[in-house]
This record gives C-alpha cells, sequence and structure tokens, in this order.
C-alpha cells in the first residue's frame, strides 16, 4: 500500500470516526411558521433551518415597551420628588424617617423600570431564537418538524431535526 493511499484511508477514517448527531431544539413555543430544509438536506454553519411564529413574543413585547414609558414617566416624576425631599433633609427640614421613605419610593421605581428593561431584553433575544440556524455543517439526518405544528421548547428545550455533522 502506497504512502498517498495509506494517508487517504487514514483521512478517510478520520472523517468518519468523528461523525457526529448533534440535535436542533428550540427554546421558545409557537409554531413553525416555515421550514426551509429537507431530510438528507447539507446545510451550512448559520443557514436558516426553521422559523417559528414570534408573535407570542413580540405582542408581549410591544405591551412591555408602553409599560417601560408609562414607568419611566413615574420614576421621572418620584427622582424630582425625592431630589426635592434631600435637599429639605439636607438642610435639615424633613425628618430622616420621611427622606427614607422618599428614597424607597425612588429606589423602588427605579428597580421596576430597570427590570421592565430586562424583560424586554429578554424577550428580544427569544425573538431572535425564533429563528433557528444550523450550529454546525451537516446533512439533516432527522426531521421531527413540519410547517404549521406547534412547539413548546419554553418548558423543556424541543428537539426540530437531527443533524450529522460532516
Amino acid at each position: 500500500m502506497s504512502l498517498l493511499k495509506l494517508s487517504s484511508f487514514l483521512l478517510l477514517c478520520f472523517s468518519l470516526a468523528f461523525a457526529k448527531e448533534i440535535e436542533v431544539s428550540a427554546i421558545v413555543e409557537g409554531q413553525v411558521k416555515k421550514v426551509y430544509i429537507k431530510q438528507g438536506q447539507r446545510v451550512k454553519t448559520g443557514q436558516i433551518l426553521v422559523e417559528i411564529d414570534p408573535t407570542l413574543y413580540t405582542t408581549k413585547r410591544e405591551s412591555l415597551k408602553a409599560e417601560l414609558e408609562s414607568q419611566k414617566l413615574n420614576l421621572e416624576k418620584v427622582e424630582r420628588d425625592f431630589k426635592r425631599y434631600e435637599e429639605l433633609f439636607n438642610r435639615d427640614l424633613l425628618s430622616k424617617s420621611e427622606y427614607e421613605d422618599w428614597k424607597y419610593r425612588y429606589e423602588r421605581e427605579k428597580s421596576r423600570y430597570m427590570m421592565l428593561q430586562a424583560q424586554i431584553e429578554r424577550l428580544n433575544k427569544l425573538i431572535e431564537y425564533c429563528t433557528i440556524k444550523a450550529p454546525v455543517e451537516g446533512i439533516v439526518k432527522k426531521m421531527l418538524v413540519r410547517e404549521g405544528v406547534f412547539v413548546n421548547g419554553s418548558m423543556i428545550p424541543q428537539t426540530l431535526l437531527i443533524l450529522e455533522e460532516k
């Protein structure tokens, strides 16, 4: 056996030995809007495989954005009031108890505002996760999902398909 044939054989064995299956899962819930691939199809890393309707998340995000805007106005008012009371306290015209009450109100409103921002950021990420992309280059070995079905990956990630990495 020549060195060239031996190296080709070793390369082939190496490739086969490291081919592995990768489950592609959804961590969101919604109706499968579009399946872009078929079983047996070769896919590239980053290629869109499945799209899940993000409406559940976009409607909640819009509701939270409105709530955030309202909370922003509330926070601005409480902050102005707190600064006035802080100034009175610094001039010994307000009791420590009243000052602490206003400080607490301000901190509570600020925390609520930050919580709403974080919820919106989380929803933005979930909307992004509604577009399922190939994590690696490979071949679609098994399809477990089709257009129109409802996936519920919010409790436990739901496997949509299995890729064989190449």
